[in-house]
């Protein structure tokens, strides 16, 4: 991936256009397609005659998953941006799911009452945390169970398997 960043680092918009479209297997007529455009208006693009709108390099951008200022040259500052950026989607389809967290360090895990506990719920992940929802013993009883809601710091976890929930047939 990072050799991918280098070579549309060089060159005109033209050639980055090119190289993006070959890269990613398209034909000039279906990248036309795409936008709504010809195929002639692709073709004078990438000989740099001429430049798509910002609304048609925005469509751009997003085909080829890259942002647009990485597609207008404008690599200052990407490198480290993408760094930061974390990429919650999968924790995101987690929403909703019974899972086990693994902890960073599992004394504090232990402390919180999370390490026994097998089975969480996501309920929200964001840039920082997680919300988590877990049944646990209550204190000073034996049998009654009390719903905790908790926010769990993301740097804390270090991965969560999702637990199959099977229904069992009465019959």
């Amino acid at each position: 991936m990072e050799r991918q960043k280098e070579d549309i680092k060089s060159g005109t918009l033209g050639e980055r256009l090119a190289l993006l479209r070959k890269r990613y297997g398209y034909s000039q007529q279906e990248i036309a397609d795409l936008l709504d455009v010809t195929r002639q208006t692709i073709s004078n693009w990438e000989c740099g005659q001429g430049a798509p709108a910002l609304d048609k390099a925005a469509e751009l951008a997003g085909i080829y998953r890259i942002s647009l200022d990485e597609l207008a040259g404008n690599f200052q500052g990407s490198h480290e941006t993408a760094k930061e950026r974390k990429d919650l989607h999968i924790l995101k389809k987690l929403t909703g799911k019974k899972c086990r967290l693994e902890y960073l360090d599992q004394t504090e895990a232990a402390i919180d009452d999370l390490l026994g506990n097998t089975q969480v719920r996501i309920l929200d992940v964001n840039e920082c945390w997680m919300r988590i929802e877990y049944e646990r013993r209550r204190e000073g009883t034996f049998r009654q169970k009390e719903t905790v809601v908790k926010l769990v710091e993301l740097s804390k976890i270090t991965g969560a398997v999702l637990s199959v929930e099977t229904e069992v047939e009465n019959g």
